[in-house]
């Protein structure tokens, strides 16, 4: 907890399964729990923190991500939230398709639809910080396998993610950090900021640490599907189609896809 004005600031963030992540987000007296995957750890984080939160906020649908709501939600009395576009997965008690922002007492996010990885899948942002469900890893973008669109997921990273401030730390749904890397480094073996970024990574789990987020920026400089335009001669010598950016991400996806 950190002091923020006259509020205070919270911000936690939980591991849950092999590579989830759920987050709790506070400012003054009010709190969000968002991606409550699991209820145990979700309620557990609640409770170690002394934090009682009046929402349930959804960056997308998958059950790994949603599985936990309801429990969460009876035990806690509040309600859910997310895009609309998601519903098959869980009843959001508000919908937030239209929506650029939510305010829950104090806590005022920005909200920007990302689709892609789900046709709901929205990014949060919060006081320099980036919460990218499955859309943006670290190193790496959500695969479309599960009710995904490539398509709507390329226009995603190249119009409304490549607007965003590069100073904003990327928070994921996911630690993918090192599967994703080595697949950038194959791509580019003398990108630099992939290079360290993994040896980071590793050092922190080698010391039973959680990684450390990354920026916006870095990613740009790091992950691949942050630069298809960059990528493109690589994908051409490859064989691959690359045309255009939008068709360069594709290519991107799809070898990423069948990559091991």
């Amino acid at each position: 907890m950190a002091g923020g004005g006259a509020l205070s600031l919270l911000f936690e963030r939980r591991r849950y399964f092999a590579d989830n992540y759920l987050y709790l987000l506070g400012e003054g007296a009010d709190a969000v729990l968002v991606d409550p995957g699991d209820a145990a750890a979700a309620l557990g984080l609640c409770r170690s923190l002394g934090a009682r939160p009046r929402a349930i906020l959804h960056t997308h649908g998958h059950a790994d991500h949603s599985g936990g709501s309801l429990e969460v939600k009876a035990a806690l009395g509040v309600p859910v939230l997310g895009h609309g576009a998601d519903a098959g997965w869980y009843p959001p008690d508000e919908d937030l398709a239209g929506r650029t922002e939510v305010a829950l007492g104090a806590l005022r996010l920005r909200l920007h639809h990302a689709p892609g990885h789900t046709p709901g899948s929205v990014l949060l942002e919060w006081r320099g910080r980036l919460l990218t469900g499955d859309t943006l890893f670290w190193g790496g973008c959500g695969n479309c396998r599960a009710g995904g669109d490539p398509a709507l997921l390329a226009a995603s990273f190249l119009g409304p993610v490549a607007s965003l401030d590069g100073a904003l730390e990327v928070h994921p749904g996911h630690d993918y950090a090192e599967r994703n890397l080595p697949f950038a480094l194959d791509l580019e073996p003398g990108n630099g900021a992939a290079r360290d970024r993994l040896r980071a990574v590793r050092a922190a789990r080698a010391a039973g640490l959680e990684p450390e987020p990354s920026s916006l920026a870095l990613e740009r400089a790091a992950n691949p599907f942050l630069r298809a335009s960059a990528l493109r001669p690589e994908l051409l010598r490859r064989g691959l189609p690359c045309a255009s950016d939008a068709e360069a991400f594709l290519s991107l996806r799809r070898l990423r896809d069948d990559w091991t």
